[in-house]
């Protein structure tokens, strides 16, 4: 699994590409932290979206810790990230995890940009 990170219109946009397994769960976490750190030096809250579409889940392996991790960025983030192009499997896993509703998913990238226009 690699992580692809672009500012684009405003936005961080986090790509997660390729397969999702245990050993890629510690380098994703160093990624999502340097983003925190960014933000916290912006003046002015960021855009978050993931972009889940070229990201290919194989088995159970790391699924939790994958999403335990999305939930540590969301609480940390200072913005609640959008979530585009999640499979409907892996949006019940989250779902399954998710007591505080703290993911959002979208289509696409340009409706989760459309949301945060909408409400801010």
């Amino acid at each position: 699994m690699k992580t692809q990170i672009k500012k684009s219109d405003g936005a961080i946009v986090v790509e997660v590409n390729g397969k999702l397994d245990f050993e890629t769960q510690q380098p994703f976490k160093e990624d999502l932290r340097k983003i925190i750190q960014q933000s916290k030096t912006d003046s002015v809250p960021t855009q978050v979206i993931f972009n889940l579409k070229k990201l290919e889940f194989v088995g159970s392996s790391g699924i939790s810790n994958f999403v335990q991790t999305l939930k540590d960025f969301n609480q940390r983030a200072g913005v609640k990230p959008r979530y585009c192009h999640v499979g409907s499997e892996f949006q019940k896993i989250i779902r399954a995890f998710d007591e505080q509703d703290e993911f959002d998913f979208y289509d696409t990238e340009e409706r989760a940009r459309k949301d945060y226009s909408q409400n801010n």
